[in-house]
């Protein structure tokens, strides 16, 4: 359906926002720090959604707040709007999840997935409405879970060189579907956005499922067999952290991609 795209679009987007947010110098004793990220997300030069996003790191708690909203073309096809949040923490091997929460109503139809973290494992899911019985789906195992991650903070990496950050394999979960996707170095490139400008570190990646999903699914089976992913890092200053600064995804109807549009800092 339309709207689970743009939810997950939403989450693409969301993970951007906190990229920006933690390149923001921090530190434990300061006040919170507040960052607003708004970013569209396209297709073929269409505007699909309009995001926004609200950052807060208060020590070594982070928080993200957002927006989804369909807009354009999409808007016509499946009205939708929700929030998504983001609860966690600060951890040796970058930020660690204590709970995800999207939410989103299209039409007349609500919608609302919530997902703990414990100990690095999921510890809870909860699916509104409950996700109906499927004899046919690969079902998932307690270890399928272990050092499971939500689709937004997976994505922050600490590597010791721009060359080790595409080494990273990110165990996506959201709630029903489990994937591996596995980064790979592609290059290098310029980048200057509002607040960084310099050199990035562009990575591919594959996605292979794990379980929670229908074998034969089509839209599985494209990003497993066909389906292109960039994501484009840059270093958060000397901190050894590497955080995405733009995505790609290519799908069955193209490629998605997500822009910022504004990136506010805010006291």
């Amino acid at each position: 359906m339309m709207a689970d795209r743009l939810a997950q679009m939403a989450s693409l987007g969301a993970f951007l926002a906190a990229a920006f947010f933690l390149q923001a110098p921090q530190t434990a004793s300061a006040a919170p720090k507040k960052f607003v990220a708004d970013y569209t997300v396209s297709l073929y030069g269409l505007t699909l959604a309009h995001t926004s996003f609200t950052s807060t790191l208060d020590g070594d708690a982070i928080s993200i707040d957002g927006t989804i909203a369909s807009a354009g073309v999409a808007r016509i096809i499946d009205d939708t709007k929700g929030t998504t949040t983001v609860r966690g923490h600060l951890s040796q091997d970058g930020v660690a999840p204590d709970s995800f929460v999207i939410a989103y109503k299209s039409g007349k139809k609500n919608k609302r997935t919530e997902i703990d973290f414990a100990n690095g494992a999921v510890s809870r899911t909860m699916n509104i409405p409950p996700l109906k019985k499927r004899k046919t789906w690969i079902p998932l195992s307690d270890a399928d879970l272990k050092a499971a991650t939500d689709p937004l903070s997976g994505v922050m990496v600490r590597a010791a060189s721009p060359a080790d950050v595409c080494k990273k394999t990110l165990h996506y979960y959201d709630g029903e579907l489990r994937a591996d996707i596995s980064f790979s170095y592609s290059g290098k490139k310029p980048l200057s956005i509002p607040g960084y400008s310099g050199e990035a570190t562009v990575c591919t990646a594959r996605f292979v499922p794990v379980g929670g999903y229908r074998p034969g699914n089509s839209t599985i089976e494209y990003l497993k067999k066909k389906g292109q992913m960039t994501v484009v890092f840059v270093p958060m200053g000397s901190t050894g952290m590497y955080v995405p600064v733009s995505a790609s995804v290519g799908t069955k109807i193209g490629t998605v991609t997500v822009s910022a549009d504004r990136l506010e800092a805010r006291q």
